[in-house]
């Protein structure tokens, strides 16, 4: 019986953070849109869109909200405990990292370019 995707290891700039479970990885890349003509439906247009990295890092001691919120030009990974890792270039916090008082939880949010899946 093969092993399916349960967990996801983040690492940034080879920093790993604990998180719990539900990371998620959008990989972004090209996205197409139909133009249709007059007589046919076949055309489309493209457009990039950045990949996105969610996750929530269990919060502690040696953790900073200001460190993370200034993450930019950074090298993203999302590792799959199935062997598959992915890469995201010129990565940066989207948006600023949301604290939960009591259940130590920061949610973070990462995007760059479209994700590279690692051979």
């Amino acid at each position: 019986m093969a092993k399916k995707f349960g967990r996801a290891k983040i690492r940034v700039n080879g920093k790993v953070y604990d998180t719990e479970r539900g990371s998620t990885l959008d990989p972004g890349g090209v996205k197409r849109e139909p133009r249709p003509g007059s007589n046919t439906t076949s055309g489309f247009t493209e457009e990039l869109v950045p990949s996105t990295v969610e996750a929530t890092i269990l919060f502690g001691e040696g953790d900073s909200v200001t460190e993370i919120n200034r993450i930019t030009d950074a090298v993203i990974m999302f590792e799959c405990d199935t062997g598959q890792s992915y890469v995201v270039r010129n990565g940066y916090s989207a948006e600023p990292v949301q604290l939960t008082e009591g259940e130590g939880k920061a949610k973070v949010v990462f995007k760059g370019e479209a994700a590279e899946e690692m051979q």
